[in-house]
């Protein structure tokens, strides 16, 4: 039996929880998790999970998180 949500990393290189750029929709989210060949994310400040293809799904940048309102979400205090 295999878990799909374990702490493996996924086609598009995004580990559950961290978080990531979905470039279709344009959107940031934190990668939930990872079933039949499709990712799930969610806003960082919470909200409905979405569905994206790995294949538009890549780690976020700092500057996108601090445009996608993660930063505050997640309390990072990096510099952009």
């Amino acid at each position: 039996m295999v878990s799909v949500s374990s702490n493996r990393k996924p086609a598009a290189h995004c580990a559950i929880g961290e978080l990531a750029l979905d470039a279709r929709q344009g959107r940031i989210g934190v990668v939930m998790d990872t079933l039949g060949g499709r990712m799930y994310l969610r806003r960082p400040e919470g909200g409905r999970e979405w569905e994206a293809s790995p294949h538009d799904v890549r780690p976020a940048t700092p500057a996108e998180w601090a445009d996608g309102g993660a930063r505050e979400a997640y309390g990072w205090k990096g510099l952009v």
